[in-house]
């Protein structure tokens, strides 16, 4: 199917304006921090409300120029379209585009969102949580496998122990959640792993 090039131009344009942030089921909650970023304004002007914007205890950012907006229990794109109708609201930018991202996930007792990752890894520890995060990524946060890591992988999660395959792609790509507890098997005497 041939479309023409400006037909094609604009539907590039549309997509390049909208921007996911990984997690994308994740919802803002006050202890975030919420990064904002201003397209299409003069720089002077973009380094004044570009940046990382912590949501207080009420669910709300405070913004230049517009104040506090409430942004509890949005998804990032869903706080960058109040973020735009504010500022157009106001009159102070007639067409502004803006990225948000939740760069930070807070649990209930203020701490940061944490994973811990312990058995066969170089790093046992907890490493930090974001929202989208795969196995794969929190192993490679704790400093991968040792040499004596098995493929046998344990998720413990809300109470319910699972064990994984690491050699499946699905269990690289299993996506955490907050709280999980992640444990490398020590490697069996007759155990091969190709992966």
């Amino acid at each position: 199917m041939n479309i023409p090039s400006q037909i094609a131009k604009w539907a590039l344009a549309v997509v390049a304006g909208v921007s996911f942030a990984a997690g994308q089921d994740s919802k803002i909650a006050p202890g975030n921090s919420l990064k904002l970023t201003f397209r299409g304004l003069p720089e002077a002007e973009a380094v004044q409300v570009n940046g990382n914007y912590k949501v207080d205890g009420a669910g709300t950012i405070r913004l230049p120029y517009v104040g506090n907006l409430n942004v509890a229990g949005m998804a990032a794109n869903q706080a960058a379209k109040v973020v735009e109708d504010a500022y157009r609201r106001a009159a102070i930018y007639t067409r502004p585009t803006v990225e948000a991202a939740i760069i930070q996930q807070v649990i209930e007792d203020g701490e940061a969102a944490t994973i811990s990752v312990g058995g066969q890894v170089n790093r046992a520890g907890k490493v930090p949580f974001k929202p989208g995060m795969r196995l794969i990524e929190a192993l490679q946060a704790a400093g991968d496998r040792t040499a004596f890591g098995s493929r046998n992988i344990e998720l413990l999660r809300d109470g319910k122990l699972r064990t994984l395959d690491f050699r499946e792609a699905a269990t690289k790509n299993f996506e955490l959640k907050a709280n999980d507890v992640i444990t490398v098997k020590q490697r069996g005497t007759l155990e091969i792993d190709h992966g």
